[in-house]
């Protein structure tokens, strides 16, 4: 059997969720209503990131203060073991992100897994101003999520793979939903508990890659 693995970035292959952890920081907690009005959903993904970049963009950090921040995450224990786990078995490992390019990418280059496929909301720098471009959205399929991941997975999933998703967080909950087998933590488990989706609990990825060997062994 072929498996294609999709996993979430901020809050899962990193510890912590990098783009709320930025705005929090940088927008000095003036985008927070903002965020509880999407995560109620009251409002789109879309219109949730553009209002923070717009907040961040009146007084935005230096060059300096953004890299800094950047460089200090860290990846969940495991996740360097995973990525490892799944090219030396030749299993696709894409990453799905509601996030931003401007973190996203050089946290992975730090950690050597620029070569990662990768599917996030770019971003223009410009005079130190965050201006998004959601190149994925799409109101017809999801007028919610910027970067529906269950779209992502419909798309790149082939017809004769099975697909797996690693989530934890609120914009996940499409992603768990289209995908053949889940692992979930956070607020992500506690939807599907609700949902009465089945899935594998896990709290690193080491955890992901012994109920993975045991996939596999089975078939």
């Amino acid at each position: 059997m072929k498996y294609h693995v999709f996993v979430d970035f901020d809050g899962t292959i990193t510890i912590n969720d990098v783009g709320h952890d930025f705005f929090e920081k940088f927008a000095f907690g003036k985008a927070s209503d903002i965020v509880s009005k999407y995560r109620q959903g009251e409002i789109s993904a879309v219109e949730c990131l553009q209002k923070e970049c717009d907040i961040y963009n009146e007084n935005p950090a230096s060059a300096y203060e953004v890299k800094q921040f950047v460089d200090s995450q860290k990846l969940t224990d495991g996740f360097i073991e995973f990525e490892e786990f799944c090219r030396s078995r030749q299993i696709r490992l894409t990453i799905l992100s509601a996030g931003f390019d401007f973190y996203i990418l050089p946290i992975l280059k730090k950690y050597g897994l620029s070569h990662l496929e990768v599917y996030n909301n770019p971003t223009l720098i410009k005079d130190g101003q965050v201006i998004p471009d959601f190149i994925y959205y799409d109101k017809d399929t999801c007028w919610q999520c910027s970067n529906c991941k269950g779209q992502r997975i419909r798309e790149l999933t082939l017809p004769d793979e099975t697909s797996i998703f690693v989530g934890d967080g609120h914009s996940d909950s499409h992603g768990a939903e289209q995908a053949n087998i889940v692992f979930a933590k956070s607020y992500l488990a506690r939807y599907l508990d609700s949902s009465n989706i089945n899935y594998f609990a896990y709290n690193d990825f080491f955890d992901v890659v012994k109920k993975f060997s045991d996939i596999l062994r089975d078939g």
